[in-house]
């Protein structure tokens, strides 16, 4: 059975480029289960480069914690644009759709498989284009 932990994540902000980027922390003492997730986590992020999936820049380990540096995505997650009981407008559904379909084929076409697709993991950027992310469940079946 697969068991998910939840990791940290932090804004970074370059102060002299004013560049911004995601810091994901997991904790192995906290989490030691998560270590094998961790680096899967981050090997199939190194092979992925597509508009639509959240870019990978790097990894850092000090001491027990893991450093994941990632693309920010600052329109934040597709959840909080989906009113309850409402949803949302059908072209702006569509949009999203067609753009998620396109990341998921690019997944599939190199045999990644996400395995935890929902509002939560798919992020928007500042022009509100769709960024899948969290890989942390994904599994390579190529």
């Amino acid at each position: 059975m697969l068991r998910r932990f939840s990791p940290r994540v932090k804004l970074l902000i370059n102060h002299q480029s004013g560049e911004a980027v995601a810091m994901k922390m997991v904790n192995l003492d906290k989490h030691p289960d998560a270590a094998v997730s961790v680096k899967k986590e981050v090997c199939i992020q190194k092979i992925l480069q597509n508009p639509h999936i959240l870019r990978y820049y790097g990894k850092r380990s000090q001491g027990s914690i893991e450093y994941i540096f990632l693309e920010y995505a600052a329109g934040g997650e597709l959840f909080d644009r989906i009113e309850p009981d409402v949803g949302m407008a059908q072209n702006e559904a569509q949009r999203y759709f067609m753009q998620l379909m396109s990341g998921v084929k690019y997944l599939h076409d190199r045999g990644v498989a996400h395995r935890d697709l929902k509002p939560e993991n798919i992020l928007l950027d500042e022009r509100d284009n769709i960024k899948i992310s969290d890989f942390g469940m994904a599994t390579m079946f190529r």
